[in-house]
């Protein structure tokens, strides 16, 4: 949406600074990264609106150190449920983005991403020799298509074997997508929004050639930007049905699952919870394995604090995601849980990176994984982190 057609909300805001902190509701700080920056307003969601009411009326230069504070926000979307006039924040920061790189202004990590999405259709460069795919899910066309997404299959590839493992032992007749595409969203983070729908547009034909029904997905920004983002844009939508992973397993694992006698908390990714509304039905895929004992962090729901790598982050300022990651994985280990668990690729290699330097006693885990596991083995695993 365009910087413009938000002007009403940019004037409404009253500078509150709810968007920072709000600790008569038990919360420190509204904003995740903000305790771990320089402290300035545009740091957080009040200084930024602010900036977008600068650039939209040509009051500033946007200087390299503007780009930052801009690009610091991980676009978690948590000063906007917070907000007490519930200022649309998350779609004024996107349209700010937007504006500037239609005016030119990149940072130079931006550069990077957009030219290795442009040659190789993914942020992270050339496909690796090594397939990650097994070849029994490589399949020309089926009703049920799993797509990984590339932060999976680069930096998780433990996911995408545990779903084509999952989804066999389901019994169910699918396949897997394989092209390395990217669908866009890194791309539409920042703001280069011609170069999302080139790179969306190009995923979507290699889909339709797929044929397929419904489309699963354990990524969150790949379900949003195939659910949501591709039916905005005219010449991206589609006809198949999109479910993220927790959706299209709840329906199938009751009473085929075998015990974990442990205790797990759930991390609720931004983009699925607070984005997409996705809060109960990964519990409830939680809840069906017997002997588990699921047990909530301190801020959860639309509470939830950001791992710190969303809205472009883990690119630009991996700084401020290592700091931010470890507010959260405090939470976690207060629980006294065994197993901390998500179903987003950039939260989990946060914590799984973060969880090895320290040395942290609790395993990370996607909700793939793990059910994967308790579909074959049940208790005594200690396979269902992915490590």
């Amino acid at each position: 949406m365009a910087l413009e057609h938000l002007a009403r909300y940019i004037y409404d805001c009253t500078r509150c600074g709810f968007c920072r902190v709000w600790g008569w509701k038990g919360v420190e700080y509204v904003c995740p990264t903000y305790p771990h920056t320089t402290a300035w307003d545009t740091e957080y969601a009040r200084g930024r609106v602010r900036l977008a009411r600068a650039v939209l009326e040509n009051e500033l230069e946007v200087t390299p150190d503007m780009l930052e504070h801009i690009y610091e926000c991980t676009l978690c979307g948590s000063c906007a449920v917070h907000c007490p006039i519930e200022l649309p924040l998350v779609d004024i920061f996107h349209a700010l983005r937007e504006e500037i790189a239609a005016r030119g202004h990149r940072l130079d990590s931006h550069q990077q991403i957009a030219l290795f999405i442009e040659r190789f259709d993914n942020p992270y460069g050339p496909k690796p020799d090594e397939e990650v795919v097994p070849e029994y899910a490589r399949k020309s066309q089926a009703e049920i298509l799993f797509y990984p997404g590339c932060t999976n299959t680069r930096m998780a590839p433990e996911e995408v074997q545990a779903v084509a493992e999952l989804f066999q032992g389901l019994g169910l007749d699918f396949a897997i997508f394989d092209d390395d595409t990217c669908c866009g969203i890194p791309l539409y983070e920042i703001g280069q929004m011609e170069g999302f729908r080139r790179v969306a547009g190009k995923t979507l034909e290699l889909i339709r050639k797929r044929n397929p029904k419904v489309i699963v997905a354990s990524c969150p920004a790949c379900y949003r930007a195939l659910k949501v983002l591709y039916q905005e844009e005219e010449e991206l939508r589609h006809d198949f049905e999109v479910q993220h992973l927790s959706e299209f397993l709840l329906p199938l694992v009751p009473g085929r699952l075998k015990p974990l006698l442990e205790k797990v908390t759930w991390h609720d990714p931004c983009v699925l919870g607070r984005h997409q509304g996705i809060y109960e039905e990964p519990r409830e895929v939680l809840r069906q394995v017997p002997g588990l004992e699921l047990v909530e962090m301190e801020s959860h729901h639309a509470d939830s604090l950001c791992c710190g790598a969303g809205g472009g982050v883990f690119f630009t300022r991996q700084d401020v995601a290592a700091k931010t990651v470890e507010s959260r994985l405090e939470q976690a280990l207060a629980t006294g849980a065994r197993y901390l668990v998500t179903s987003c690729p950039n939260c989990y290699v946060r914590f799984r990176q973060s969880i090895r330097k320290g040395r942290r006693p609790i395993r990370p885990a996607s909700l793939a994984t793990l059910i994967n596991e308790v579909l074959k083995h049940g208790t005594g695993t200690d396979d269902a982190s992915g490590d």
